[in-house]
């Protein structure tokens, strides 16, 4: 009779776990949520932004704050809507809550009036905020 090494795995079996279905769900899932949150922010406000050639198409940063001109010149910051008027003091309680944040994205629409946009980089500069971007877009080919 033969005897049974310890140290020989030939004799015994070692399950075989296939990860690979399972990776392909987890990573289904993930990107699934990533692209649903990048769309629902900003289609579920209806703004048509300028259109120009010299556009900077990497305008979306992750430490940056949107503020939204809506065509009936309504203020929307954090998806809420906001009074000129309380857009600077609102602006500051952020930038001392937030030590990271230093930028704003002014995205407003084509049809609003240049002086709510005016408003917005007033209060921007009353409350200290250094940068302060207009987002456009690139003409479609």
């Amino acid at each position: 009779m033969r005897n049974k090494s310890r140290r020989s795995s030939r004799w015994t079996n070692q399950p075989d776990i296939n990860l690979n279905a399972f990776l392909d769900l987890v990573l289904n899932i993930l990107l699934f949520f990533v692209f649903a949150t990048e769309l629902a922010v900003f289609e579920a406000i209806d703004v048509s932004v300028p259109i120009t050639e010299y556009s900077d198409t990497l305008s979306r940063q992750r430490q940056a704050l949107i503020i939204f001109i809506t065509k009936d010149n309504q203020y929307l910051a954090d998806g809420e809507k906001m009074p000129i008027a309380n857009l600077a003091g609102w602006l500051s309680q952020k930038k001392q809550s937030d030590d990271t944040l230093n930028t704003v994205i002014v995205r407003g629409d084509l049809n609003s009036s240049l002086q709510a946009t005016v408003d917005v980089l007033g209060a921007c500069r009353m409350a200290g905020i250094e940068k302060v971007k207009i987002e456009t877009e690139k003409p479609s080919t």
